[in-house]
């Protein structure tokens, strides 16, 4: 398998993870990434002030700065190593006009992920009173329809991200799911998998393999993602990763340039 690009690493600005851009592009290069995405979380602009969560995301007025760092790396890298400038934003229903402006800066891709669902989040350790893992399920699955149709990222970043903390329920395999699938590959999306949650408590990729082979029947294009919060793990586990791939019946991934998507042979 050939070496393939990590499009979803953080460094210290969302408050939770080490090290700079710069370390984050220099990590890359040593374990021999063709490319690395600079992928930190956006700010919550669906909660009220400039830093509402110092722990989760940057403040608002810590982006333009951001977005300036990324597009430095860049040309320090030049090259040497591909650096795609890119963020992780939250699809929260209703905060889609407050994001345009920041997606509209000058970004290789978006990822998209769903973190919160109607106000809770998704790494909690307790479902709120009263749900089930089932209506969990059932509402990420729902939001992450949502998030796809939107059109306001480029993938949909690790879909089965509620079994972090246990919260998926046994019968995963619902009509929601496959609802969820086809809407993405309607969208023309592409889904990643994050090799992160091998690194977990939970050992498995985010999607699961059998998620992924469901994927790969529908055509659903597939990017890599380390979800690295320390530059350590870039590019983490990914020649398993490409296996997992070519087993579910993939036999190329995806990349970004300029929101321009392109083809990655497998092997």
């Amino acid at each position: 398998m050939r070496s393939l690009p990590d499009h979803h690493t953080h460094h210290l600005r969302c408050g939770h993870a080490v090290g700079s851009l710069d370390d984050v592009a220099a990590s890359a290069l040593v374990r021999g990434l063709p490319a690395v995405g600079l992928s930190d979380h956006a700010p919550l602009l669906f909660l009220p002030g400039d830093h509402p969560a110092p722990l989760i995301a940057m403040p608002a007025s810590e982006f333009p700065a951001y977005a300036e760092e990324m597009q430095h790396v860049k040309a320090r890298y030049a090259g040497r190593l591909r650096v795609l400038a890119s963020v992780e934003a939250d699809y929260v229903p209703g905060s889609e006009a407050a994001y345009r402006h920041l997606l509209a800066s000058p970004l290789d891709y978006v990822l998209g992920s769903v973190h919160w669902i109607d106000g809770w989040s998704l790494f909690s350790a307790e479902l709120p009173g009263g749900w089930t893992p089932e209506h969990a399920w059932s509402r990420a699955l729902a939001l992450t329809r949502e998030a796809a149709a939107s059109g306001f990222a480029d993938v949909i970043a690790h879909l089965d991200v509620l079994k972090t903390k246990g919260h998926l329920p046994e019968r995963w395999h619902t009509p929601e799911l496959d609802d969820t699938l086809e809407a993405i590959g309607a969208s023309g999306k592409a889904i990643e998998l994050n090799t992160s949650g091998w690194r977990k408590p939970v050992g498995e990729c985010f999607p699961s393999p059998a998620i992924l082979h469901l994927a790969a029947r529908r055509g659903i294009p597939v990017c890599l993602g380390s979800d690295a919060h320390d530059p350590q793990d870039v590019g983490a586990d990914f020649e398993r990763a490409a296996r997992v791939l070519y087993d579910a019946g993939y036999r190329e991934t995806v990349t970004w340039e300029g929101r321009e998507r392109r083809v990655i042979p497998l092997a």
